[in-house]
């Protein structure tokens, strides 16, 4: 799968966001995580699959992803995500909380839970096309959307 990670030469990217920071260290901080969207065959169908880096107990690292179904939710810039993880069905709502207008960043709040385990989770991401954070002349719209998520930079 990292190959297909990989930028290609013509500038063109093989993913739709890398993670910059995540607010919930189960979940959204990784040495290393993509963020892939895309359209599904069935109209109107929609996915999302991070791939990620786990460091492993032994010290190496392993990639790993998830398949997530994602239906728009009837507020706009809202999605309900539900993945099948280890046999647990997992529900999450997203917002998105800011994209900048060039799409050089976005933050994303979710909050959900395992059906069966009763676990429930939430948690942000910024996110970039390169990973890299964002320039200084977003900092001041980039502090107020995350404190509206109640993260400090």
């Amino acid at each position: 799968m990292l190959e297909q990670l990989q930028p290609c030469r013509s500038r063109r990217l093989d993913w739709s966001w890398r993670v910059v920071a995540g607010q919930n260290p189960a979940y959204d901080q990784f040495p290393c995580q993509y963020q892939l969207f895309y359209q599904g065959k069935a109209r109107g169908s929609f996915w999302y699959e991070p791939f990620f880096q786990v460091r492993m107990l032994e010290g190496y690292l392993v990639w790993r992803w998830h398949k997530y179904r994602v239906k728009r939710g009837k507020v706009p810039e809202t999605f309900h995500f539900s993945v099948l993880d280890n046999g647990v069905v997992s529900n999450e709502f997203w917002t998105t909380v800011d994209v900048s207008d060039d799409l050089s960043w976005g933050l994303f709040h979710y909050h959900g839970a395992a059906q069966v385990a009763g676990q429930s989770y939430t948690g942000a991401v910024l996110v970039s096309p390169d990973g890299q954070y964002p320039a200084e002349r977003e900092k001041e719209r980039l502090v107020s959307a995350l404190d509206g998520c109640g993260i400090k930079e």
